[in-house]
């Protein structure tokens, strides 16, 4: 049982979910050549879909096809949402390295809600349409949706989330603006991206964590 006495006060509870990406994905990507991304890697096919050249990371500011942020914040009578969501940059090229596409996706359909504040249940969901013409058919549009939960009593996080098979996913939590915790990470099965079954979110992630130790870090 933790010694609320010594706990460390838990003012704010954040939460972000990825989707990206990998700069490597076995079978799918190749390195450009030529032109002003040569040395990047892409996706290969007719158009080339540049990556977000990374592996999985807890950065907040890392690349990302969509990157939504919830902040709880409990420092006032009742807990208060801050939202944050975005797409970054989308590039696609020419065989040659040559630049076809440079836009951003939209966040018009990306939105988070509190259903609840006791305990603090949040409802997630959204979709980003990818901006340049003929990407992948898993990348035409990534879709999640579920709900994040706070239990301020057992200062317990709870994810219930729907996601896609492509491309990566990862989704992170903090206490206080503090060290991160993983909550998951899934990586796209092999050859998926070509497959109808890529398209839509049909993977089911629940995970439950706590602050058992009353440290300020998800464990």
């Amino acid at each position: 049982m933790i010694d609320e006495t010594s706990a460390v006060r838990i003012e704010s509870v954040a939460v972000w979910i990825n989707a990206f990406i990998p700069r490597d994905v076995i079978g799918m990507t190749l390195t450009l050549p030529a032109g002003p991304h040569a040395g990047k890697t892409a996706l290969a096919g007719a158009i080339r879909v540049l990556t977000d050249q990374r592996a999985f990371s807890s950065d907040p500011g890392a690349s990302a096809r969509w990157h939504s942020r919830v902040v709880i914040d409990l420092r006032g009578a009742q807990p208060s949402l801050i939202v944050v969501q975005r797409c970054d940059w989308a590039v696609t090229c020419d065989r040659r390295g040559d630049v076809v596409c440079r836009a951003r996706a939209s966040t018009r359909d990306m939105t988070a809600s509190m259903i609840s504040g006791d305990p603090v249940i949040v409802r997630v969901e959204g979709r980003a349409r990818h901006p340049c013409a003929q990407p992948l058919p898993a990348l035409e549009e990534l879709t999640f949706r579920g709900t994040v939960a706070y239990r301020r009593e057992l200062r317990e996080l709870a994810l219930d989330l729907m996601i896609g098979l492509f491309p990566a996913f990862e989704g992170y939590a903090a206490i206080n603006d503090g060290r991160p915790s993983i909550l998951f990470r899934q990586a796209p099965p092999a050859g998926i991206a070509g497959t109808a079954a890529a398209r839509g979110a049909h993977r089911r992630i629940r995970t439950v964590t706590d602050d058992r130790d009353g440290d300020g870090i998800f464990c």
